[in-house]
């Protein structure tokens, strides 16, 4: 039995590459390469048993397992905080505007760009207001009352009789390009995929202080809902940050378990995998290439596919794409091979088939014997 190191001595995964957030069918709905930071967490109760004289612990049965995580984005996100509270983000958002310097007409004020800029009810306004929300101050001044004097929502005249020269309107309309998230009362948090993508970075010889890109490592969350803080915080020195906080969920299906006495395996499915790939092509990972058994026995006109594997140099077993080997039968008049490592028996006999890593310097190389029986 090898022993093997709690963590490779030569990686090191540092910086959040990006994250990916994607809907039930798989389409991006979110994507984010300005994160700061991230963590995951998991927690378990062990459902400690106890019993006997002195009551000492028996055996743990783990229940109530969780997975979480947090996630800091430098980037602001409505989108964000719509899948936090369930919220909508929409056109057409309502927002002050000021027309400065408009004079009177036989006293009265009207908005000139009606056509451009008409008034609309201020989301402070109940749904049945029938005027506006609207300032008004001479033209200039640098401060007004703040009375709510009302501007008429269909032909944006002012209210009240106004006598100056000229005066600044402040009243609300609907922007097309405006934003408008609603957070409703009852907060329904989205749940969607979530992959972080790390960084890896490998030790360069002796050179404890350098380090270079080594590969990626992922994180992939099938079903995570939305748990973090929708609202925002911002100071005069330090910008308004985006919290991606989760909870896991699992993937439970209520139907009978397909188990009996004879396999009492755990059989629950995972919340979420971690991946880690190297960077470079898979072939740079391969110290050797094996057959299971050695060889493989076919009868005439049967097809048999040949079981090869790759060892890596972390001393792994993995399972190659078969296609991307490549066959040669010895004698084809015995067995014939197909680009796939499929064997399919021609007459009975012996021969061998040569597997090989194409591209790969040295030649990587299996013999896989091949019995052929009437």
């Amino acid at each position: 039995m090898n022993a093997f190191h709690f963590g490779d001595p030569n990686l090191f995964v540092k910086g959040i590459a990006e994250v990916k957030i994607t809907d039930a069918k798989g389409n991006i709905i979110g994507y984010d390469t300005v994160a700061s930071e991230g963590s995951v967490t998991s927690s378990v109760n062990l459902g400690e048993i106890t019993g006997a004289v002195g009551n000492p612990l028996l055996i743990t049965i783990p229940d109530t397992t969780r997975l979480s995580g947090t996630l800091t984005s430098q980037a602001f996100s409505l989108r964000q905080r719509a899948m936090i509270s369930g919220g909508t983000v929409k056109n057409n958002g309502v927002v002050e505007v000021v027309e400065s310097g408009v004079a009177p007409v036989s006293g009265k004020l009207t908005i000139p760009h009606l056509a451009d800029y008409p008034p609309a009810r201020a989301y402070t306004q109940d749904s049945d207001d029938t005027y506006g929300l609207c300032y008004v101050r001479p033209a200039g001044a640098t401060d007004y009352t703040g009375e709510n004097v009302g501007i008429d929502l269909t032909t944006g005249v002012v209210q009240g009789n106004y006598t100056g020269a000229s005066y600044d309107i402040f009243y609300f309309t609907s922007v097309a390009s405006a934003k408008v998230l609603d957070l409703p009362s009852n907060f329904t948090p989205q749940v969607a995929g979530l992959t972080y993508k790390y960084n890896v970075y490998a030790k360069q010889g002796e050179a404890v202080t350098n380090g270079s890109l080594a590969g990626y490592l992922y994180l992939v969350v099938k079903y995570a809902q939305f748990t973090g803080d929708a609202g925002i915080s911002a100071s005069q020195t330090a910008n308004a940050t985006t919290a991606y906080d989760w909870q896991a969920l699992a993937n439970v299906d209520n139907i009978p378990d397909a188990t009996d006495f004879r396999d009492c395996a755990n059989s629950s499915a995972p919340y979420a995998y971690y991946v880690y790939v190297p960077c470079g092509k898979v072939t740079d990972q391969v110290e050797g290439l094996f057959v299971v058994g050695g060889g493989v026995t076919a009868k005439v006109g049967a097809k048999v596919q040949i079981p090869v594997k790759y060892l890596l140099k972390d001393g792994t077993v993995a399972q190659p794409v078969y296609s991307s080997l490549t066959y040669a039968s010895a004698a084809a008049a015995t067995a014939k091979v197909d680009n796939n490592g499929v064997v399919e028996g021609v007459a009975a006999g012996n021969t061998t088939v040569t597997i090989t890593v194409p591209d790969v310097t040295p030649a990587v190389k299996a013999t896989c014997t091949v019995t052929v029986t009437a």
